[in-house]
């Protein structure tokens, strides 16, 4: 069962303004009544739009989150069907179903059949009545009619109206809403939509797949933040197990020099103790056995990102209408596949880290921002931009055991847990 407006939509709770743009478009292909024979989907049409309607609007969605689903409606919402015909799965047979609507929409309906068992019609209006109030209706109104499974008759107007319908699946009619007060007439045609089963598109089928649904639900935003701080920190504990006996050394000598900062600054600065550079053990680093020329190998990593980026590209062109913008997390997560893969070949997790924190932390601080509510400072991305300064300083010789300490160790482990743990406490404790 839906729960909510985001799960109606089937996306995240932090999902950006193009992602509830386009996850409505293809909602609407599903539910829309001119492509959607299923008696429920005018009903589910409803609720798409007005999810739509109010998670599309910026102001609207913030009071949406901070009031609740059930207290939103409540208070601010009228006419919405009732969650019974949101479902997204076909749990129920379609044949036969009536809509239901909760008590804040009040529906009318009027319909008269002709003929047996092989021609019947049934021309159906709905209203929704304000008090003292009424809308006639200059739009279109569905009539279905009752012959091989089911028709619609569409025609403008309002009042009241009648239709017959025919074997063959075509009906003819007059069809109007009203609402308090108001009257006329017209005629309207329409034809019959074959068996009355749900025609689905491969849109459809793509989202009554459970695994499509469950993954458009989820928030990776905390965990990729967390899985980069985590690939550095083992990047990080693989350069001091290369590096044991030296540390170890190093170690006994700070010991040994005792609490005194003069003299603690001295020992480190004095030289690097055995340590080897970041740059050095990055470039030492195989992991595995390169199956080419190193010039090719490289070339060949090179290549799976070049590729990946070329395929989000190729797919942005293709799927989005503004084509530069704002990069989605499904983006996101194959970027940083790509990336965290061939920089692990290349140097390790210490060089995968030092390429991803910046990258994951400047996308999903940016994608936040978008948002409604908590806007973090782009300051979170400053700590963990550290080891690239690390690595610049040792390429141009200016490195020393001091600087490598805060640049690899200190800044980016202190500093980059800040942005996850201050969601993490945002998000359990609202704080």
């Amino acid at each position: 069962m839906t729960e909510d407006f985001y799960d109606l939509l089937e996306i995240p709770s932090d999902a950006s303004q193009g992602e509830i743009k386009d996850a409505y478009r293809e909602q609407v292909r599903v539910y829309h009544p001119d492509l959607n024979d299923d008696d429920r989907a005018q009903a589910q049409f409803t609720a798409v739009k007005t999810a739509y309607d109010i998670l599309g609007d910026p102001v609207e969605r913030q009071a949406y989150d901070r009031l609740g689903h059930e207290e939103y409606v409540a208070k601010r919402t009228s006419g919405l069907p009732s969650p019974d015909v949101w479902k997204s799965d076909d749990e129920e047979d379609s044949s036969g179903t009536e809509l239901q609507y909760s008590e804040s929409e009040t529906a009318s309906a009027s319909a008269s059949a002709a003929g047996g068992a092989a021609s019947g019609s049934t021309a159906s209006s709905r209203s929704t009545a304000g008090a003292g109030s009424s809308r006639t209706a200059a739009g279109s109104a569905t009539s279905a009619g009752a012959a091989a499974g089911g028709s619609r008759a569409a025609g403008t107007s309002a009042g009241t109206g009648t239709g017959t319908g025919t074997p063959g699946g075509s009906s003819s009619g007059t069809a109007g809403r009203t609402g308090g007060s108001g009257g006329g007439s017209a005629r309207g045609t329409g034809t019959a939509g074959g068996t009355g089963t749900r025609s689905r598109s491969r849109t459809e089928s793509e989202t009554d797949n459970p695994l499509v649904r469950w993954w458009r639900r989820q928030n990776f935003s905390l965990p990729l933040i967390w899985l980069s701080v985590l690939v550095y920190a083992a990047g990080v504990g693989h350069f001091a197990l290369s590096n044991g006996d030296a540390l170890g050394s190093l170690w006994a000598d700070l010991r040994a020099t005792g609490a005194d900062p003069a003299g603690l600054w001295s020992l480190l600065s004095a030289s690097r103790h055995g340590i080897e550079t970041a740059a050095a053990f990055v470039s030492g680093v195989e992991l595995v056995s390169p199956p080419l020329e190193p010039t090719l190998w490289y070339a060949a990593l090179a290549g799976v990102v070049a590729v990946a980026l070329a395929g989000l590209l190729v797919t942005r062109v293709r799927s989005r209408e503004d084509t530069w913008g704002a990069v989605t997390i499904n983006e996101t997560i194959v970027a940083a596949l790509a990336l965290g893969l061939a920089t692990t070949l290349i140097g390790g997790p210490l060089l995968a880290g030092t390429v991803l924190m910046p990258f994951l932390f400047g996308v999903i601080v940016r994608h936040t921002r978008r948002l409604p509510g908590w806007k973090p400072s782009y300051l979170y991305v400053l700590p963990v931009l550290a080891p690239a300064v690390g690595f610049c300083a040792t390429v141009a010789g200016a490195a020393t055991l001091p600087l490598d300490i805060a640049a690899f160790v200190v800044v980016p482990l202190l500093g980059g847990l800040a942005l996850p743990l201050r969601t993490t406490i945002r998000k359990h404790f609202g704080r």
